[in-house]
């Protein structure tokens, strides 16, 4: 069975035309996206790819496989949201957020409050949460912002503060809190899913390179065994500082107000006595 996501990456690449840049826009390392293609060229039992020395391009045949992987996806995309739709329409509520660490705790209200009720989940950005809950894709939502519109219902739900998880012989490491235009040009550890914070770090942090991680034991691993700085929030904070040598790491928080954020529980207005006991 061929793996979806391995799918995404080799349509990605035959979209770009190179391995770095395919790699960037998957946000995983080189190394693993050529062990994809190979293990990908396996599945198919023919050959997909033209090697020289220095490069890799489709063949003919690789070429024709990825105009149908490029269908599939988009009828496998089809099909999901289809689904979801019909299933959203007969008893599902639905919750978009834009950061996957308050999403559990929102199930388990939302759960005691709708015991008979299915629940959806997804992590999604900002502008497209704001949206779905104004279209009715979602009905409810998390923003790290109250929006401004009267045809919609928020509350505040939770803050979230980041810092700089440094090794303690990190040059800031006895600083009691940190800029990140400081850290800026750092090469970091970062967790892929995230949620809006990942655009954010990227944004705030043009000059610094991401080894970005898919898999947490793997990121935990990193952390253990690396001198890379991370970002950790008073979320994850504890769990992250359970699973290394207590010695060897210490928190320096962010000062910057974007990474110190309210969250806001949103909803429309027509639905707000529906979650009254949420909002």
């Amino acid at each position: 069975m061929v793996d979806y996501h391995i799918l995404e990456q080799f349509v990605t690449f035959y979209q770009t035309g190179t391995l770095r840049e395919t790699a960037e826009k998957m946000h995983i390392s080189q190394p693993t996206l050529t062990r994809n293609m190979q293990r990908l060229e396996t599945e198919f039992d023919v050959p997909l790819f033209h090697r020289t020395k220095n490069s890799i391009s489709l063949n003919e045949t690789g070429t024709l496989a990825a105009e149908d992987a490029k269908m599939l996806l988009k009828q496998t995309e089809n099909m999901i949201r289809h689904a979801r739709d019909f299933d959203r329409k007969n008893r599902t509520i639905t919750l978009g957020s834009c950061t996957p660490v308050l999403i559990p705790e929102l199930i388990r209200r939302i759960t005691g409050a709708f015991p008979m009720a299915s629940i959806s989940s997804e992590t999604k950005s900002t502008s497209c949460l704001l949206d779905g809950v104004r279209n009715g894709l979602y009905h409810l939502v998390l923003l790290p912002f109250c929006p401004e519109d009267d045809g919609l219902s928020c509350r505040k739900w939770g803050e979230e503060h980041l810092s700089f998880l440094l090794p303690k012989r990190h040059r800031f490491a006895r600083r009691k809190s940190l800029s990140v235009s400081e850290m800026n040009g750092e090469n970091m550890l970062l967790f892929q899913d995230i949620g809006f914070w990942h655009d954010l770090v990227v944004e705030k942090m043009p000059d610094s390179r991401f080894l970005v991680q898919t898999e947490r034991y793997t990121f935990l691993e990193l952390i253990e065994n690396s001198t890379m700085p991370v970002f950790t929030t008073d979320y994850y904070h504890n769990e992250l500082i359970d699973s290394i040598p207590a010695p060897s790491r210490v928190a320096v928080p962010i000062t910057d107000p974007e990474f110190n954020v309210s969250y806001y529980l949103v909803c429309r207005k027509e639905h707000s006595q529906k979650f009254s006991g949420l909002l």
